[in-house]
């Protein structure tokens, strides 16, 4: 099976209560749809927000059925024309699983090489920061040929940094 990325992202997003200038130009909230060259969709929503329910989710919309992940026990479910499906084995910390594989994979002298899958599913976020930033329909391509530069003019711990704009969708440009 050959992996699919999205073609197009649309999404929207804000800052509500992470709004201190600690806390940079980031959005504290996120709701993405990412659209599938076969028709299908991927919702992915999530809300950094104190005090909140923290939905990191995403629901994926198909054909022949619908998945609901979610970070939570219990958090993949399946439901198709063939029946449904929850997973219901151990509650597993998806951090440790991944630093348990690495170490794994050194010790044992078969290095895990997926940093093709890395770029690619970073660009897929940064798909969707883009179209919540600008109120834009961002294509795949277009994110890969973004000139946005995020990187400060210096790499000095010392030179000041100036306070970052704060996106503001259908006026910030896609860069």
């Amino acid at each position: 099976m050959q992996e699919a990325y999205p073609i197009r992202a649309v999404g929207m997003g804000g800052r509500q209560v992470l709004t201190g200038v600690e806390y940079g130009n980031i959005y504290d909230h996120f709701s993405i749809t990412y659209e599938y060259a076969d028709g299908a969709r991927l919702l992915s929503n999530c809300r950094q927000q104190p005090g909140c329910y923290g939905d990191m989710s995403a629901q994926v919309l198909g054909s022949a059925g619908t998945a609901e992940i979610r970070e939570r026990k219990g958090g993949l479910t399946v439901r198709s024309e063939k029946g449904n499906w929850t997973y219901e084995g151990p509650a597993n910390d998806v951090y440790q699983s991944e630093h348990d594989e690495f170490f794994a994979a050194i010790r044992s002298g078969n290095p895990i090489n997926n940093g093709e899958y890395m770029a690619k599913s970073t660009l897929l976020a940064i798909m969707g920061r883009q179209a919540a930033y600008t109120g834009q329909a961002i294509t795949w391509e277009m994110a890969l040929d973004s000139q946005d530069d995020l990187t400060p003019p210096a790499y000095d711990w010392h030179a000041p940094l100036a306070d970052p704009a704060i996106a503001v969708p259908g006026v910030t440009r896609f860069v």
